[in-house]
């Protein structure tokens, strides 16, 4: 077992043990021109043996399975069974001779974490609260008692409970196929509750979905090479993208214009052609601002959007919505949707929709009008008046000159225009989006205008975050349904949310941006519960977390870390350091890291490669971690036991059912045999096991053999990584290729990109087609705070390295503008007071000329423990939800993958003065 002395004694040793010549000083020399050759060189040597004790004697693979979409491969270098250094692995293939090498891929934080997972803060041994929760009082107990103690607690809830009792959640610290495999499975065996972490922490592409039906579309990222235009919007890839970023800027070499959106001059706007700065949350109005020069200037595409998009399907004037088969006729199906065909003078079915009996977007002879009103004949013989999707969203953009949305975004109406033209006129243009955008209130409805804005001009898509398609790996992480939930609503709820939220927005502002009273938007939610829009399954007793930190992420902090914690029975937290969540735990499991145990990741569709995990040789245990899979296994079995003696075996889960013999049962929860099924009757008995499974049975990593991924540290994804378009082997990805050349269908109600949604919520806020609204900030605080991605950590993931510290102020700090720090006499380095009526936090102030007026930007994830009396930054951010995300019902807005909302982050104001 290696313990922080060894490592620093080893440490050390890469130095002086090596010892210095003892002539090396003596023989120092002048050296008249410093560009000559030195003639003393022996310390060369010297480096040579420091560097050569860096790299061990032995060595492994591993990438960084925390919440980034990097995913870049690593050398691991142990010496004595400790880890010394990593190396980026630099080996990937190139795809094609036209498009630049993707090496060496990595970025400052992979590249510190050999010393990162042997800092103070790391878990080295099961611990039980001594004191009240976060007194910081522990004992260090064993793994059978802890497991024992938890199990009990687990098995008494689920007797008194149900299943629904119990929570086991595996958050965004662990992003990879393997090592979430243990905590997906065992929750899905037992029928625990599982948040759908996107939603949790605001990282839903809404927007995309109502569009295409699907959140994560775009390309891998090798696509920019080729392009000729990039738009970049609430998206900074030199600090969020860093393996990536070198294709923006060979894309620049070759000749391709780069334009940054964002409300503030960030290090990758300071290298583009352009710079748009925005008004926060006011993305809506400049992508309608688009639209409306598109359409006015007819710079759009009529033959594409004809075929490929709802803008020709028909919509009732009398009630606002889409014309059905069943309008026309008795008994009609409801998923069959019209268009005036030209050729015919008539209303005609248009194939593709859901409910049409020919699945393709071929139009054939019919010939879809784009403009005009028109009658047909209802079910009941009486006339429909009807008019187009094209028609309303044209007369839904005519609000939205330059001229009119200058007062919102802050953006001079000739700029608006020259982006138009620009990104029409282009040959192979981009918009690509960042996770900032959907983390305010209208981003849903600013990401649906970008849809439409690329949909008009026949340019591909808005390209949020694309992932690839892994099918296979269901059997090992869902064996049975968990309780999937929403994760915005969920910690809506949990938290009592809508406390701060009434306690922060005005009720007469807030219903005139939003058509909702405050208790209309609270009402909603309930709703959106009671309906099954949005799949919540209460609170429960029992919380146990894997690897995230939800008492830091989640909004309105302090309030909500009260009420979850009072709602708490026990709460566990498996972690490999202690954060601020993990000091607030019950129990606390010390896990591996990133270098300490097998693992594979192959989803993030920035690139192609599946990065392995495959530790050094003789790599000691750090303490008495254990990986997740083992973890899971032994709670498995320790329930199983304490199941059995409390006479438990197979209970009934009424909430689903199966089918036998013909007929629905309900579902069983068998804990009698909760660790065979667990480990597949033994086949998967360590985290190994489990990364072999998936190299076997996952399709897009054939034929690729375990042995061969093992040697090599990654492999190369085949084609059926595509989701809606081959992988090419040769060739950037891009999505839809299905439906541009062979005419499939998208997985939306209308079959198409689809810009007229009539679901009733939509309807009664006036949003069925894409639109926008104003920013939410309440007036009555002058300084709207946003907390875009730090560059300094992967969320709090090395977010207190001393090696990340040591880059930046070395503590928590807010971005001013000059003007408005002159105004409440705040001088650069001055310890600040952030408030307003949910909460306040201490901090220092950086004062910066790139932040807005008016704004305050901080980055975000500091540690609430890195503040004054452990306050974070997040405590005065207010509950919120997006009306339009708790919709459902409808269409392919329906709870799952595809459709949840997002907790919102960047709506809330603030005032600071000097502390």
């Amino acid at each position: 077992m290696a313990s922080r002395r060894d490592f620093l004694k080893l440490t050390g040793a890469c130095g002086l043990a090596l010892g210095l010549p003892e002539e090396l000083l003596a023989r120092i020399a002048e050296v008249q021109d410093p560009l000559q050759a030195y003639p003393e060189r022996a310390w060369e040597d010297f480096y040579r043996k420091e560097f050569a004790a860096t790299r061990g004697d032995a060595v492994g693979y591993a990438f960084h399975c925390s919440n980034c979409q990097g995913n870049c491969a690593f050398h691991v270098f142990a010496k004595d069974g400790m880890v010394t250094r990593e190396e980026q692995l630099a080996q990937y293939p190139q795809i094609s001779p036209s498009i630049p090498d993707p090496n060496p891929r990595g970025c400052n934080k992979g590249t510190i974490h050999s010393q990162a997972m042997y800092e103070k803060d790391r878990l080295l041994y099961p611990l039980k609260r001594a004191g009240r929760r976060g007194s910081g009082k522990w004992k260090r107990i064993s793994w059978d008692q802890a497991i024992g103690e938890i199990a009990e607690k687990t098995v008494e809830t689920i007797a008194r409970h149900g299943p629904a009792g119990v929570m086991l959640y595996v958050g965004t610290g662990i992003l990879s196929q393997g090592r979430r495999a243990g905590p997906l499975r065992l929750g899905s065996l037992m029928g625990a509750i599982r948040l759908y972490p996107s939603s949790a922490v605001g990282d839903m592409f809404t927007g995309a979905t109502l569009a295409y039906g699907i959140p994560n579309v775009g390309t891998s990222l090798d696509a920019w090479f080729e392009m000729d235009y990039i738009v970049l919007w609430s998206f900074n890839p030199n600090v969020t993208r860093i393996p990536d970023a070198h294709y923006l800027w060979e894309a620049k070499w070759r000749g391709a214009k780069i334009v940054v959106i964002s409300p503030d001059y960030n290090p990758t706007a300071i290298h583009a052609d352009r710079w748009i700065p925005i008004q926060p949350g006011s993305d809506s109005f400049l992508a309608m601002s688009l639209v409306h020069v598109v359409l006015a200037e007819k710079l759009y595409k009529e033959d594409f959007i004809r075929e490929q998009t709802d803008l020709p399907f028909l919509v009732r004037e009398d009630d606002g919505r889409l014309l059905r088969l069943a309008d026309l006729r008795q008994g009609g199906r409801d998923d069959v949707f019209y268009c005036w065909d030209e050729a015919t003078g008539k209303a005609a079915p248009m194939p593709g929709t859901r409910g049409h009996i020919r699945k393709s977007l071929r139009l054939g002879a019919l010939k879809p009008a784009l403009t005009g009103r028109f009658e047909v004949a209802g079910a009941d013989g009486k006339p429909i008046p009807v008019t187009t999707v094209f028609e309303k969203v044209r007369a839904e953009a005519q609000k939205f000159s330059p001229e009119a949305t200058q007062k919102h975004t802050g953006i001079h109406p000739g700029v608006v225009r020259q982006l138009a033209r620009e990104y029409a006129a282009a040959h192979d243009p981009g918009l690509t989006i960042g996770f900032s955008l959907h983390k305010y209130a209208w981003g849903v409805l600013a990401c649906w205008a970008q849809a439409l804005f690329c949909a008009l001009t026949g340019h591909d898509v808005v390209d949020t975050e694309h992932q690839w398609s892994l099918g296979g790996i269901g059997p090992l992480a869902s064996p049975k349904p968990s309780r999937f939930s929403s994760g915005f609503l969920g910690e809506w709820f949990s938290g009592r949310m809508s406390e701060t939220f009434r306690r922060h927005y005005p009720a007469k502002e807030f219903a005139n941006r939003t058509g909702l009273t405050p208790d209309g938007l609270v009402q909603l939610a309930e709703r959106s519960r009671a309906d099954k829009w949005l799949a919540n399954y209460g609170e429960p007793r029992v919380r146990i977390l894997f690897a995230d930190n939800m008492f830091r992420r989640n909004k309105s902090s302090e309030h909500y870390k009260k009420t979850v914690l009072d709602a708490t029975e026990l709460y566990v937290n498996v972690n490999f350091r202690m954060d601020s969540s993990a000091e607030l735990a019950d129990y606390v499991l010390p896990a591996i890291s990133h270098y300490e145990g097998w693992d594979i990741r192959g989803e993030v569709g920035y690139h192609r490669y599946v990065n392995l995990t495959v530790p050094p040789k003789g790599l000691k245990p750090i303490g008495e971690t254990k990986s997740e899979w083992e973890i899971c296994r032994l709670l498995a079995e320790r329930i199983e036991a304490a199941a059995g003696r409390r006479g438990l075996g197979r209970i009934p889960d009424p909430a689903f059912t199966v089918e036998r013999d013909g007929k629905k049962e309900p579902l069983t929860r068998d804990l009698d045999t909760l660790h065979a099924d667990f480990t597949m009757q033994g086949k998967l008995g360590n985290d190994k096991d489990v990364v072999k499974w998936l190299i076997e049975n996952v399709p897009a990593f054939q034929p690729w053999k375990f042995e061969d991924a093992v040697e090599r540290g990654f492999i190369v994804l085949n084609s059926n990584a595509g989701l809606t378009s081959p992988l090419y082997a040769d060739k950037p990805y891009r999505s839809f290729e299905e439906q541009f050349y062979l005419k499939r269908p998208y997985p939306t109600l209308s079959g198409r990109q689809q810009f007229c949604i009539d679901q009733e919520v939509f309807a009664k806020l006036g949003c069925t087609v894409p639109t926008a609204r104003e920013a939410l900030h309440p007036s009555r605080f002058p300084l709207k705070y946003y907390s875009p991605h730090t560059r300094w950590g992967i969320h709090s993931t090395w977010r207190t390295s001393k090696y990340m510290l040591r880059l930046q102020r070395g503590v928590p700090h807010l971005n001013l503008n000059p003007a408005d720090a002159a105004k409440r006499g705040i001088k650069d380095g001055d310890t600040v007071r952030v408030f307003n009526d949910v909460g306040e936090f201490r901090t220092m102030a950086k004062i910066l000329p790139g932040v807005r007026p008016g704004t305050l930007m901080m980055d975000h994830a500091w540690e609430p423990h890195q503040f004054a009396r452990r306050r974070g930054m997040d405590a005065p951010v207010a509950g919120l939800l997006s009306p339009l995300e708790l919709a459902g019902g409808w269409g392919h807005l329906r709870f799952g993958a595809e459709w949840d909302g997002n907790q919102l982050a960047y709506e809330s104001s603030v005032e600071v003065a000097k502390a």
